[in-house]
């Protein structure tokens, strides 16, 4: 089984207890919904959300597997929509719910989408193929004004107006095609170091932008609120600095409303944990209870 970054700080702060009811909205491979479901027995609920159908299909076949239908409700929507769906399931008493905003490992290592400059993919970086632009679109056919807003805006990419300019004099001869070729391109203008790939913040703020990531953060993590019970708490694990942002902002709305952060200072994966698995690093974990 998959096993979630900050898993078992998770656990902690929400206190799963038997029967009760709690949405993950980013179910990705399963490992937050089944590590809750695990101690909400026997008739404790998840509703869980998948937006990339691929993942959800298998996701749905997972559940089925570990005969956990019954527990476990998976769904192909984007928590954006966490309110909708709460309504339609008739989906109540929510305890707690759990935002990973980190892309599964899945999307990098096996949708062939070119999320990851590791492998030479077409440059699509959709989660939902009904989205319509893809990040072909964007490299090829965007105007070097919002090329440079984009990897600013979504990237803090401080080299943006010379890896924009060096993406349109490329795409003048030939279309840039995959992941490969534009990690390569972005690796010409920029020194390459030990840590960081060079074309990371790229990469990143074309998937942001793409699948409008922030937006719909901002969008679920109100709406979350207003399903939540009483007493009910909210999680969220970010991986990036324009994440938290939106996360903290957030959260001092709700603050105001009289929720109470449970997280004074951010909560981070161990040395132990990040030595596992180095994805870990950059993980930030924030909490808020609702009186």
């Amino acid at each position: 089984m998959h096993q979630p970054v900050l898993l078992k700080e998770i656990i902690e702060i929400l206190e799963p207890g038997e029967n009760e009811n709690f949405i993950d909205a980013t179910f990705g491979e399963g490992g937050v919904s089944f590590g809750i479901s695990q101690l909400t027995g026997p008739n404790g609920k998840i509703l869980a959300f998948e937006w990339d159908p691929e993942l959800y299909k298998l996701g749905v076949k997972k559940i089925k597997n570990l005969k956990m239908e019954k527990r476990i409700k998976l769904v192909n929507q984007n928590f954006k929509n966490i309110k909708r769906v709460v309504k339609q399931e008739g989906f109540s008493q929510i305890k707690g719910i759990v935002f990973d905003l980190g892309i599964s490992s899945w999307h990098y290592e096996k949708s062939s989408r070119g999320f990851s400059f590791k492998y030479d993919e077409p440059l699509d970086m959709r989660i939902n193929p009904n989205i319509k632009i893809t990040a072909f679109e964007v490299i090829n056919y965007y105007s070097y004004k919002d090329l440079v807003e984009i990897f600013k805006n979504y990237g803090e990419e401080r080299n943006a107006e010379k890896i924009s300019r060096t993406i349109i004099d490329r795409r003048k001869k030939k279309k840039i095609e995959t992941s490969k070729e534009l990690a390569e391109i972005v690796a010409e203008v920029l020194p390459t170091t030990k840590k960081i790939h060079p074309a990371t913040k790229i990469f990143m703020a074309l998937r942001t932008f793409i699948n409008s990531e922030l937006e719909n953060l901002e969008q679920g993590l109100k709406d979350s609120y207003d399903v939540l019970d009483k007493g009910g708490k909210i999680i969220v694990l970010s991986f990036q600095g324009l994440e938290d942002k939106v996360i903290k902002k957030i959260f001092r709305m709700l603050k105001a409303k009289g929720a109470k952060v449970i997280t004074k200072n951010v909560v981070r994966p161990t040395k132990e944990e990040i030595l596992k698995n180095p994805k870990a690093r950059s993980a930030k974990l924030r909490a808020i209870h609702k009186q």
